[in-house]
């Protein structure tokens, strides 16, 4: 792994420790409906927008890729 996907794989993890941190106050019940709606809203938006997150996941996904072709491990 190289310093372009640890950097990557970093944001997304702290993305998505955020989101699991807040969905855990909802499911505790502590949070109100309205902040579980903001929320949601926040995740859907960083899932389906051409926000850091989706952008880091498709860039890590082709470097995965990349680096199996490379060590041999697709084979077509």
């Amino acid at each position: 792994m190289n310093d372009y996907t640890k950097t990557r794989l970093s944001r997304i993890r702290n993305i998505l420790a955020r989101h699991v941190s807040a969905l855990d106050l909802i499911m505790n019940g502590e949070a109100t409906n309205l902040e579980a709606g903001q929320e949601l809203s926040l995740l859907l938006n960083e899932m389906y927008t051409g926000s850091d997150f989706k952008q880091d996941c498709k860039e890590l996904e082709a470097e995965a890729y990349r680096l199996a072709d490379k060590e041999g491990l697709i084979h077509e």
